[in-house]
């Protein structure tokens, strides 16, 4: 570890660990709008969503960020308006168009399509720094190349949930572990998950961006050209992160391997993860400084940094006497362990160290599933009739992870302040 403490970029990664939380200075990320009155007098706002609306834990609303185009208070004034604000906004709006909710009541003589990039003129009321929505007025795409990509990538999203709609309990897992959405994955099993310490899972992290890079490495190496098979991994990272939506976790993947990509383009040997992480930090913190309290964020940069500090000597106690793959799996997911514990604590009250032994037999199978399910959805892209047998093998597959949390969420976690 010397070396590292003559590294710049280090020395800059823990210097801004020890100023953000050591809790001896208050930074104000949080983002922000200017208004002329009296925020409490908004009752319409104009802009653009910033994220696809993620429901919240009061199971009835979606949560997500609008950029500001112009307001409306309620004296009919309008005004321009920069900066972004969070508005909270019925399911039954969001869901009008998902399957099995198609024919909710949405309160309203039409319905519309809730996705990042879409253009939205929203009515409601200003509370507790939230807009929190009651109806729409206009919805809208813009008509540039950019508008109409976005466009198209919320029909794919809204299309993808239909398929997987059709798969049950299994499509509603697969749907969450491909694009971040949970809708239709069952609580019981969210609950089991978090509870086994294995929430990192159903996050969009870097497991999900590897299976991907490892498919387009596949192709390129068929190739037997080396540019094209890096442009093809390249294209497959960025397609991931562009479908499933650029969370903090999985925008700490993203640029964690875009850094490791453009290493070894430029024939780097070797390239030192440590300090890539330390720089993708950095660069995240630059572009998103809103995400710097994040938890998400800061579990995943905690889970990585521990697995590339301690797995190697933790490594060496289990290959005593374990095989090799138990002793791999389960020196990462103890590595692991050690830093994301402290946070997890402190954050939740909670941690559950079965955790570590789960991973090591969740994760293949959650890994098998997801290529399992990619490729029957080819097959059904391709040939339609076949999704009803593609559905019934997903379920079964789903009923043995489902069971194998089951059981390693009974055993009890660790609970402080009780």
């Amino acid at each position: 570890m010397v070396k590292y403490l003559k590294n710049p970029v280090f020395l800059s990664f823990i210097l801004c660990i020890l100023i953000f939380y050591s809790g001896l200075f208050k930074i104000d990320v949080e983002k922000k709008f200017n208004s002329f009155y009296d925020e409490s007098l908004i009752t319409v706002v104009n802009g653009k969503l910033e994220s696809s609306p993620v429901k919240n834990a009061a199971k009835n609303y979606y949560t997500s960020y609008i950029r500001l185009q112009s307001l409306e208070y309620k004296n009919k004034l309008k005004a321009q308006a920069e900066g972004s604000i969070k508005v909270i906004i019925p399911a039954k709006l969001v869901e009008a168009y998902y399957p099995g909710k198609l024919y909710s009541d949405s309160g309203t003589d039409k319905n519309a399509l809730f996705e990042s990039g879409g253009n939205y003129t929203l009515k409601g009321y200003f509370k507790n720094k939230c807009f929190y929505v009651k109806s729409f007025e206009e919805v809208w795409w813009d008509t540039d190349l950019w508008g109409r990509t976005e466009y198209f990538r919320a029909l794919c999203r809204l299309q993808f949930k239909r398929l997987m709609y059709t798969w049950g309990k299994a499509g509603g897992l697969l749907l969450a572990l491909l694009s971040g959405a949970k809708e239709y994955t069952e609580e019981s099993l969210i609950e089991s998950f978090r509870n086994t310490g294995l929430s990192h899972i159903l996050a969009l992290s870097g497991m999900h961006l590897s299976l991907f890079s490892g498919i387009a490495m596949f192709i390129g190496k068929k190739t037997k050209r080396k540019k094209l098979s890096f442009i093809i991994r390249i294209f497959a990272l960025f397609f991931f992160v562009w479908f499933a939506g650029l969370s903090p976790s999985l925008c700490r993947a993203f640029l964690c391997s875009m850094l490791t990509l453009i290493a070894a383009a430029s024939n780097t040997e070797n390239p030192d993860l440590l300090l890539i992480l330390a720089l993708s930090y950095l660069i995240q913190i630059n572009i998103f400084p809103w995400d710097l309290y994040n938890t998400g964020l800061i579990l995943s940069y905690a889970a990585l940094a521990g697995i590339l500090i301690f797995s190697a000597p933790i490594k060496k106690f289990y290959s005593k006497k374990l095989p090799a793959y138990f002793s791999s799996s389960l020196s990462a997911s103890t590595g692991a362990q050690v830093l994301t514990m402290p946070v997890s604590l402190k954050t939740f009250g909670f941690i559950s160290p079965i955790g570590i032994l789960a991973t090591t037999f969740v994760s293949p199978l959650i890994i098998f599933f997801i290529y399992i399910g990619l490729a029957f959805i080819i097959l059904c892209l391709i040939c339609p009739y076949l999704s009803s047998y593609s559905a019934i093998i997903m379920n079964f597959l789903y009923t043995v992870i489902k069971y194998l949390v089951l059981i390693f969420s009974k055993v009890p976690g660790i609970r402080i302040g009780e």
